[in-house]
């Protein structure tokens, strides 16, 4: 019985934190994140303040929460790169997955790129990376070994640089309004690994 009330009590902690997070992302989205408060995004979830901070230390624990789920949203990624045998296929999955992000879920990379490129939002990161460590060293393994296997001679370099192109992409496209040209970009870019 008493496991029975602990699984209860798991999921109900589970379904009650979930509530905070969507209410939180929307509270953020109209408000932006320094223009929010715990009082906010309590009203938001219809719970009191008290019950937020029995969930949660602050505010911020919930970017770092965000940046755990973003984590998790690439693992198919991950996967694709651990488990094809032909690099090429792996630089094509790497690229397909992140450009393809910009057409299905262009508001939510908007709205993360907003938290994230804040003060608090580089924190929180930087604490997700700390508190996660294992599953961040093991998408740069993975892409270290995606660019050995290609060749290149220095992999960490080759995986910052491609990194850095893709994340500039995704700011251009975002800020562009529609107007931005990114099948040509993508074709461009697979190209460059894929001549």
């Amino acid at each position: 019985m008493i496991g029975v009330k602990h699984n209860q009590e798991t999921i109900v902690r589970g379904i009650v934190k979930e509530i905070f997070l969507k209410s939180a992302l929307k509270v953020f989205a109209t408000n932006g994140y320094h223009g929010s408060s715990v009082a906010d995004i309590a009203k938001e979830a219809n719970v009191s303040k008290a019950l937020f901070y029995h969930y949660f230390d602050s505010k911020n624990d919930l970017l770092v929460i965000f940046a755990k789920q973003r984590l998790e949203e690439w693992n198919p990624l991950l996967e694709n790169l651990e488990t094809l045998e032909d690099p090429k296929a792996r630089i094509k999955c790497l690229i397909d997955f992140v450009l393809s992000e910009l057409e299905t879920r262009a508001d939510w990379l908007r709205f993360l790129y907003m938290l994230y490129l804040s003060k608090e939002g580089i924190s929180a990161i930087q604490e997700a990376m700390k508190k996660y460590q294992r599953q961040f060293n093991r998408l740069f393994a993975a892409e270290r070994k995606l660019y050995r296997d290609l060749g290149y001679a220095n992999p960490d370099d080759e995986a910052t640089y491609l990194r850095s192109v893709l994340q500039g992409i995704c700011l251009e496209f975002l800020l562009s309004g529609g107007n931005y040209p990114l099948k040509a970009i993508k074709e461009k870019i697979i190209k460059r690994y894929l001549p």
